[in-house]
């Protein structure tokens, strides 16, 4: 018989999210705003990112290094700090 430490404890269990409509697999149930957009392969220093909940949304301007709790198919979408280009 085999124990798996991931099952029996929630904490270090991995989630799959949704950033910017692409699914991002292995996402730790605790982890960093900074850190999904880094699975995601987004840059944490030109963008930041918001939890999308219906019409709710929760931006982590400023919060990367903050712990969050994030939940299986939970959405993100990435906003870019930079500049915004003109026509």
């Amino acid at each position: 018989m085999t124990t798996d430490t991931e099952h029996k404890d929630p904490v270090h269990k991995t989630v799959t999210v949704t950033v910017d409509g692409e699914s991002v697999a292995g996402v730790p149930r605790r982890t960093t705003p900074n850190e999904i957009l880094r699975l995601a392969g987004i840059d944490p220093a030109t963008h930041y990112l918001v939890r999308i909940n219906g019409r709710h949304q929760e931006p982590f301007n400023g919060e990367g290094d903050k712990e969050i709790a994030v939940h299986e198919r939970e959405t993100f979408v990435s906003v870019s700090t930079g500049p915004t280009q003109t026509s």
